[in-house]
């Protein structure tokens, strides 16, 4: 009977598990046989059974085999689609996408969709480059050379403004650009045209004029619609006196004006409408400040939808929009999981209250006890009642213990940065293509939506290289060094603000580097990184040893002391990354860094996570979740 059972039992588990219980099977069998045929030599009878017995076990393997052949791996082929099959808790959150591929048969199609996007928006990108990128800067150079009036300090000033310090040349820079823009066209190597009126004449030229008045402080704004031998209030031919007193109530002057041109690069052509605006600004009441300030362009191409779909580059766009559609929808699938995920564990971990109550929905239902009339007969159920207390309560413990950090772990933050990623650049994409633009963002917002889906977009690349610890090794170090460093900084900042405030106030008359408390400090960090310790010094010649001595102090200060213990504090959290293992997709710390504060404060008990999350595996359908289904009452807690 033993063997016949035996055999039974182990062509069942052949039925299930295949090639490793027929191994088992085997062996148990010669096993049996070696032992009846010595216990058993003299026994004619007992030696039947054991061929009957024998029989049967080879008939049972047989009616098995068919099963075996099913679920038996073939070596020598390679199933092109995996069957893919559910996951435990644990796994979902400690195995990576291609161990998942591996392992479960789930194709890591977000991988493919992330890798695919950043090939596209990349070659988006090159094509930006090679085509428009040069193109905008060097229109933004003509703007500068063309309408910026002429200065005597254009060797020290910055490239897109000018400094006038006369009467005479600030009357001379409005008749300056007004010529300028009337006669682009002609003296320009560059394909501008002017955009005409109804009537056929070029469209005047826009100025602005914000004066003080002289009994209020209220400010009186004045439009003027130059055309070509038009100045406005600016005459030449105006006395000294009436000159004075505008210049002594003028606040600022603003150009506004359209040009467009037709750009020939290297890929197509191309037609942009330009908005640009000039000003020129009073400055603390002793110069004028003449710039250019920031130009808008729009696409002027004529083309309709369709002859735009004959453009390749437009298709680039179509494609990024339905691949981003396709990635936004996996992405929210997977935050939806998270989210459930994390339910299940607040819910599983708190079904033990230690008052002796368990907490369903806002409601308390008394746990049964042992003095209530409904107690459960059955020695076995009560065990198995106790065992389930017993887990519910480390599980409670275990949650409580849990630092926040670990606990947002369950909920999937590197999908909610992707779902941003992905919808700025779906929505780009859509913008591209409902304007009939068939390359690259122009305007403002729409670099801006662009570059930031792409930031967001590369950077999370990293975030699917987690479970390799050595290329993760920079996100690892920055989690445990920016604490650190963040709290060095909050000693360290109120130096350097009393260095900044010491420059801007004693420096700062003179010096243009220490002219405002937020210059200063830009110059002292340019300092502190070692960038222009030779200018400063030479800046500050003129205040003889008090600059020497300010300037030694807080090189020495920041660069030999404040720097290194960055260096110091960055070195040791990598070091204590590389000596720890991950749970949570957090690290867990090492016994031998217990003297480490870096692994102190995240240290947790694995044990109490695994009892945690093995008890979400069999408590997964929590009421209210909808997640799974509730194992058989029969199910062991306690391993």
């Amino acid at each position: 009977r033993l063997g016949r059972s035996l055999a039974q039992s182990l062509a069942f588990q052949l039925s299930h598990d295949g090639h490793a219980a027929q191994k088992i099977a085997e062996g148990t069998g010669i096993t049996y046989r070696s032992k009846v045929a010595v216990d058993d030599s003299d026994n004619s009878e007992a030696m039947a059974r054991l061929e009957e017995d024998d029989a049967l076990t080879q008939r049972l393997l047989a009616e098995a085999e068919p099963q075996r052949q099913t679920l038996a791996p073939r070596r020598h082929l390679r199933p092109l689609k995996r069957q893919s099959t559910s996951m435990g808790v644990m796994q979902q959150i400690a195995l990576s996408p291609i161990e998942k591929w591996r392992v479960h048969g789930r194709f890591p199609f977000k991988i493919l969709l992330h890798v695919l996007l950043l090939l596209l928006t990349l070659t988006q990108m090159i094509v930006y480059d090679a085509q428009n990128a040069a193109y905008m800067r060097a229109s933004h150079r003509n703007w500068a050379f063309f309408f910026l009036p002429p200065s005597n300090d254009e060797g020290t000033s910055t490239r897109f403004q000018r400094d006038i310090y006369t009467i005479n040349r600030t009357f001379q820079a409005v008749t300056y650009v007004r010529d300028a823009y009337f006669g682009i066209v002609n003296t320009s190597v560059a394909n501008y045209v002017h955009h005409r009126q109804p009537n056929g004449h070029v469209e005047p030229l826009r100025l602005e004029v914000t004066r003080m008045g002289v009994h209020s402080k209220t400010p009186t704004v004045n439009v003027y619609d130059l055309g070509a031998l038009d100045v406005g209030p600016f005459k030449l031919n105006a006395t000294l006196t009436e000159k004075k007193a505008l210049l002594r109530s003028l606040q600022s002057l603003r150009f506004a004006f359209r040009l467009r041109d037709y750009q020939y690069g290297n890929y197509y052509e191309e037609c942009f409408d330009w908005g640009i605006q000039l000003s020129l600004t009073m400055v603390e009441h002793s110069q004028i400040r003449a710039q250019v300030d920031d130009c808008s362009v729009t696409s002027c191409s004529g083309r309709t939808f369709w002859e735009a779909l004959q453009h390749g580059f437009v298709w680039s766009h179509i494609v990024v929009a339905v691949l981003a559609l396709t990635y936004l929808i996996l992405s929210i699938k997977a935050l939806l999981r998270s989210l459930r995920m994390y339910v299940v564990a607040v819910a599983v971990a708190w079904i033990y209250d230690p008052a002796g109550a368990t907490v369903s929905h806002g409601r308390r239902v008394r746990l049964p006890t042992t003095t209530e009339e409904d107690e459960v007969e059955d020695d076995e159920d009560d065990e198995h009642e106790r065992r389930r207390s017993r887990a519910q309560q480390q599980a409670y413990s275990s949650w409580a213990k849990i630092p926040w950090a670990l606990r947002l772990k369950l909920f999937n933050g590197l999908q909610m940065l992707i779902s941003t990623a992905l919808f700025l650049l779906l929505g780009s994409s859509i913008w591209s293509l409902s304007f009939m633009k068939a390359h690259t963002p122009i305007s403002y917002w729409h670099r801006m939506a662009q570059g930031t889906a792409l930031l967001l977009l590369w950077s999370c690349l990293v975030g699917y290289l987690e479970h390799n610890r050595k290329i993760y090794s920079i996100v690892l170090t920055l989690r445990w060094g920016i604490p650190r460093v963040a709290q060095f900084l909050v000693g360290v900042s109120p130096i350097f603000i009393g260095y900044a405030l010491f420059g801007t106030i004693y420096f700062g008359p003179r010096i243009q580097e220490f002219g405002s408390l937020g210059t200063s400090m830009v110059t002292l960090f340019a300092v502190m990184n070692g960038d222009v310790i030779l200018d400063t010094f030479d800046a500050l010649h003129h205040f003889g040893w008090l600059g020497r001595i300010y300037l030694f102090s807080f090189i020495s200060l920041f660069i030999y002391v404040v720097l290194n213990i960055f260096v110091a504090i960055v070195e040791e959290a990598f070091f204590a990354t590389r000596s720890c293992r991950r749970m949570l997709d957090l690290l867990l710390s090492d016994r031998q860094f217990a003297t480490s504060s870096v692994v102190q404060d995240t240290e947790i008990s694995v044990e109490m996570v695994r009892t945690m999350l093995k008890l979400m595996d069999k408590e997964t359908k929590v009421p209210g979740t909808g997640c799974g289904s509730r194992d058989d009452e029969n199910d062991d807690f306690s391993d």
